[in-house]
């Protein structure tokens, strides 16, 4: 088990962190290069990191400066030192020929209003804009080039978000997807959708 500090200003582990990393577990491969979008605490990459796996490239990143501090942190107090942590607005501080195998996402994916936004960094991790797909739609825009020959990209899917519009945008940007694993719960169904380029 990962010893974990985390911040009030950083999003803390929850359902779907433990689906992401679980499923990341299991499906990415040794001496794979992975790439984290929105790390968080660090938990998820810092599972695969734990294992092990010998891995080409672990890299992490997050919009939020306190977030890659407490995953830094974080890797420290659990003695990795595997995983690069970057301050980056999805791929934005990456250079533009980095290529993955693997790309996990946890994305903001809940719908949201302008009333209805939290204060402060928190935002950046919970709100989706308002149909829940904001941030997912800048994230498949890009993803596709920084996928390498045959990746996949573990992306968390939440049915607050419009699935008829998300398909779309998996069809525009050239992908397929499969479901790995789904939780129920009394307001929303998540799930870890593999996508893979056509």
């Amino acid at each position: 088990m990962l010893e974990l500090s985390i911040p009030s200003s950083v999003y803390s582990p929850s359902d779907d962190t433990g689906m992401l990393a679980q499923d990341a577990l299991e499906t990415v491969l040794p001496n794979s290069s992975v790439l984290e979008i929105g790390t968080g605490s660090g938990a998820v990459i810092l599972s695969l990191a734990a294992t092990k796996n010998k891995f080409t490239k672990l890299i992490a990143v997050d919009i939020e400066p306190a977030a890659v501090e407490a995953a830094k942190k974080n890797a420290a107090a659990n003695k990795i030192s595997s995983v690069k942590f970057v301050i980056s607005n999805l791929f934005d501080s990456l250079p533009t020929n980095s290529k993955f195998d693997f790309i996990l996402f946890n994305p903001p994916y809940l719908p949201t209003a302008d009333l209805d936004k939290v204060k402060g960094s928190l935002n950046s991790a919970l709100s989706g804009g308002p149909d829940g797909l904001k941030t997912v739609r800048k994230f498949l825009a890009d993803a596709g080039q920084h996928l390498s020959s045959g990746g996949k990209i573990l992306m968390i899917v939440s049915s607050l978000q419009p699935k008829d519009k998300l398909e779309e945008l998996l069809q525009k940007h050239h992908f397929t997807y499969r479901s790995l694993s789904s939780k129920s719960f009394f307001f929303e169904k998540l799930e870890v959708w593999e996508l893979s380029s056509v």
